[in-house]
Parts: structure tokens; C-alpha cells; sequence
């Protein structure tokens, strides 16, 4: 799928001249552009301004990925080309922490922007929301990380030893982060529809993984019981979301999902 719109670029190279030739190429072909150098702005921008790309210095990767560049990493659909990549040493570790392109330090503005057409052709963010959200094989909230294809869940970097049925209850949670999940859809998805018995012993597991949490971050509520219906994620845990880039996209694909569902 192409892109459709005007595409944002984020332009964070080191050098005043470069930045300013890149904005200009890219103006040109229609883009709107930010640029700046300072790393505490660009963090902003990647939450406010939203790019559709980033436009980045090879030092911000290589040897070691910036916080930024950690941050952008998580969200697939931002679209990375790195510049100053001189070496095969430099090309291979850039793209191997997920960038897009790793080019050299004398690429012409002119190239940089074709380049920059020809990833927008192969446009990832314009899949569906509810699409995003079910390919995603890491789902973040804050110090909580589930990674789904490896059926792991950290909390400040500690891993949670969490049960099959745990695990699999809790990640429907988080797939469906600004909603109340009932008892009876949970039993449904992971035990089956031909489950019989009582559904409250989803609060038995359920019970089982909160102390679990709670031992590694005490002062965090993780779920909360919905009396009567079943459970959702905690506003605590939404809030610390909205705080990283990759939680708070994934908010907001969550919302236009439940947007488009309710129209």
C-alpha cells in the first residue's frame, strides 16, 4: 500500500548545512520537514510532531544506538536512513538496529529524497490499526514489556515466571489495552469455546500473575477487576505508556481501531 497524505520527515543530523540541504530536497518533493540537532527536541517531536520518517547521523547509531535511536526502533512503522555510514563495519551494525538505508557521508540531498520516495512506497503505517496491533510481537507499557513470540513478560528488566495460562490471559489484556475484557471472552480465547465451567477461574490466574508483578514493582497496579464484567489494564500503567514513543503509537492505533469499529 502507498502512501497517501503528506509525509512527515524528522531531520536530526549533527550539521547545520546538511540538515538544512536534506529539509530543502525533501520540501521540494512535498514533504513537511522538521529538523534540529538537539536530542531532548527530537524525542519531543517523535511524540508531537509524529514522523513518517527519520532522518538520522550515523554517530546517534553507531557504535551504540542513542536513547532515540532505541526509541524509533521499537516503531515499525517510522521509516529510518541513517547518514555518515563510511564503513561496511558501520553499514552492517546501522541496519542491523533497524534502519532502513545506511548511507555515506557524501550522499547528495537530491538521493537522500528519492531514497526517502522509495521507502514510502513500501508504506508499513497505513496498514490497519487492528492489523498493527495483532502483527506486533512486542507490546510495551511503561517498565512492562510483553514480548509475544517468545511468550516472555519483564517488569524493569526482571522476568515475570509467568504460567501458559497466565501469560495467555494477560496478553489479551495488553492487546486490548482501553478495554474492559469480560470473563466470559477470556475463557472463550484461551481455553476454548467448548470450555465449560466457572469463568471465575480466570481471577485464580490472573491473581497469580498480579502478585508476581507486585513483587518486582510494588508501587505499580498492573490490572484491575471490573466488578460483575472482567478485568482491563490500570490508568497507572496507561499513563507511564503514554510517556514512550512505541507504547503511546500503539495507544493510539488502539483508539482509531475502536474509532473506526464504532462508526
Amino acid at each position: 500500500m502507498t502512501f497517501v497524505g503528506i509525509p512527515r520527515a524528522l531531520v536530526t543530523l549533527r550539521h547545520t548545512s546538511d540538515r538544512r540541504s536534506i529539509e530543502i530536497a525533501l520540501q521540494r518533493l512535498g514533504y513537511t520537514v522538521r529538523s534540529t540537532d538537539d536530542h531532548v527536541v527530537s524525542e519531543v517531536l517523535l511524540h508531537s510532531y509524529r514522523p513518517t520518517l527519520l532522518i538520522s547521523d550515523a554517530a546517534d547509531v553507531f557504535p551504540v544506538a542513542s536513547t532515540l535511536m532505541l526509541q524509533v526502533r521499537r516503531c515499525t512503522e517510522i521509516y529510518v536512513i541513517v547518514i555518515g555510514a563510511d564503513s561496511d563495519a558501520e553499514r552492517l551494525s546501522i541496519l542491523r538496529h533497524g534502519a532502513d538505508e545506511a548511507l555515506p557521508t557524501g550522499v547528495t540531498p537530491e538521493e537522500v529524497a528519492v531514497r526517502c520516495q522509495v521507502l514510502m512506497r513500501r508504506s508499513r503505517e497505513f496498514l490497519t490499526p487492528a492489523l498493527l496491533l495483532n502483527e506486533a510481537t512486542h507490546l510495551y507499557f511503561g517498565p512492562l514489556i510483553i514480548d509475544l513470540a517468545r511468550r516472555e513478560i519483564t517488569v524493569n528488566h526482571f522476568p515475570i515466571a509467568s504460567t501458559r495460562l497466565e501469560f495467555e490471559l494477560f496478553a489479551q489484556l495488553c492487546r486490548r489495552p482501553l478495554e474492559v475484557c469480560s470473563r466470559n471472552e477470556l475463557v472463550k480465547t484461551v481455553w476454548g469455546p467448548t470450555w465449560v465451567g466457572d469463568t471465575h477461574i480466570v481471577d485464580v490466574h490472573l491473581s497469580n500473575l498480579r502478585r508476581k508483578l507486585n513483587e518486582r514493582a510494588p508501587e505499580l497496579r498492573f490490572m484491575h477487576t471490573v466488578r460483575g464484567i472482567g478485568f482491563r489494564l490500570t490508568d497507572d500503567l496507561l499513563q507511564l505508556a503514554v510517556h514512550d514513543l512505541a507504547s503511546s503509537r500503539m495507544l493510539q492505533m488502539q483508539t482509531t481501531s475502536l474509532g473506526v469499529l464504532s462508526s
